[in-house]
């Protein structure tokens, strides 16, 4: 009886630790000054990306970016090129070449990452996209 009654009490602590994880950032790049681009492990749920929330006086998002910097709309879901998946774009309220910034997700491990100047950031944009841009 206490074996079944230890068994139980693990397995139920498993399942509750494996709900709480929350999904979490995998890659940030900037696209420019007032675009995120983020990959994330797992794709965002339908009520994250749900316009009404958006709307909803209380709506905060679940993206926490440093440095004064505010997550201004919904994620945007982008098109997978075969290599990249659950990738969404943010938009932001301005980034400052220079300084290196984190953003997370839900109070998960924070990404760093930097916007640069001038042509640096062209070509790094370049790079990921191609030179039709």
């Amino acid at each position: 009886m206490k074996y079944k009654i230890i068994l139980s009490a693990a397995l139920l602590a498993l399942g509750l630790a494996s709900s709480v994880s929350a999904n979490s950032i995998k890659h940030v790049f900037v696209v420019d000054e007032l675009t995120l681009e983020v990959e994330m492990a797992d794709p965002l749920t339908e009520e994250e990306l749900h316009p009404a929330n958006f709307m909803s006086p209380s709506y905060k998002s679940e993206f926490q970016v440093n440095g004064g910097v505010h997550v201004t709309g919904l994620p945007i879901p982008q098109k997978s090129d075969g290599f990249h998946y659950n990738i969404y774009r943010l938009a932001v309220d301005g980034l400052d070449a220079g300084p290196i910034y984190q953003i997370s997700y839900k109070g998960q491990k924070a990404r760093t990452f930097k916007l640069y100047e001038g042509r640096e950031q062209q070509d790094r944009y370049r790079d990921r996209y191609g030179s039709y841009f």
